[in-house]
């Protein structure tokens, strides 16, 4: 049981679901049977998605230090193994979503992300690094899928809840990359680190939080009836990221990147825990 959480990557899809379910408060502050259910469901699916790619990159992932102790190259799980558990979780999660949508433009929604990561982004971050594209879209779709299941518009919050996880999405992805640049400079994988010298990715870096930064404190801004310490704590949670990761990067010189890579997940956390509270608390 355990290979197959590994497999299917549990963690990381647990916070996917807390990215629908921060849409679909931004879009409706009620927390309903409906919002869980179309978590849920989306969970689901993206334990499937991460289960088909771990199969896909299976050949890959024993050669890196990072995965190569992952269920698949260890041998703790047969590829139809794997294949049958991506399979199972994604058609079940898709009921699922539909089923607490009840309607069809968030399942439709959520079969595109595992078509973009799965069929464009998987295949494609072995031939160029431009792959990040459809990566951060695919971390921005769990809270859209959220917002739509909530009944939200096109207005300027949704503009917001997609930048937040699109601006998120890119520096998570280059602190794993600098976390484990021995393991990728090493590799033939195709990455910045062997196209920009470290200093010009935390260069980059620090422009991607300070943009992560603004998006967070304009979500402050929303005319929302949320209570004014919740306003406050949002600002200072966007703006204490940005000044630990201007001081260590800059300042300090500090190759740390697992530090920074926990301080940016955590702040992403906080920002969701605290606007869903407030928004729920203002209904």
């Amino acid at each position: 049981m355990t290979a197959r959480f590994e497999l299917a990557k549990v963690p990381l899809c647990l916070f996917i679901g807390c990215a629908v379910l921060f849409g679909g408060l931004m879009a409706c502050p009620a927390l309903s049977l409906q919002a869980l259910l179309v978590a849920a469901g989306v969970f689901l699916v993206a334990t499937g998605a991460a289960s088909l790619n771990s199969l896909q990159e299976h050949q890959l992932d024993g050669r890196l230090a990072r995965t190569r102790n992952r269920p698949l190259p260890t041998g703790r799980l047969t590829r139809g193994q794997a294949g049958r558990q991506a399979a199972v979780l994604i058609v079940s999660g898709l009921f699922v979503v539909a089923f607490g949508a009840q309607n069809l433009l968030p399942a439709a929604v959520t079969a595109g992300a595992v078509v973009l990561y799965n069929g464009v982004y998987t295949p494609l971050k072995r031939k160029t690094v431009l792959a990040i594209v459809p990566g951060a879209l695919c971390g921005a779709l769990p809270a859209l899928i959220g917002w739509l299941a909530g009944g939200g518009g096109n207005d300027s919050a949704a503009m917001l809840v997609v930048s937040l996880f699109i601006l998120w999405q890119v520096p998570h992805f280059w602190l794993v990359l600098l976390s484990h640049r021995d393991d990728y400079t090493g590799s033939d994988l195709p990455n910045l680190l062997n196209q920009l010298p470290e200093k010009s990715v935390k260069r980059l870096l620090i422009i991607w939080i300070g943009a992560l930064s603004f998006v967070m404190l304009m979500f402050a801004a929303l005319p929302y009836p949320i209570w004014a310490g919740i306003r406050y704590g949002v600002m200072a949670n966007g703006l204490v990221m940005s000044a630990i990761f201007s001081y260590g990067l800059v300042v300090r010189k500090t190759t740390n990147y697992r530090f920074f890579f926990i301080v940016l997940n955590s702040t992403l956390l906080i920002h969701m825990v605290l606007l869903g509270a407030g928004r729920m608390a203002g209904e």
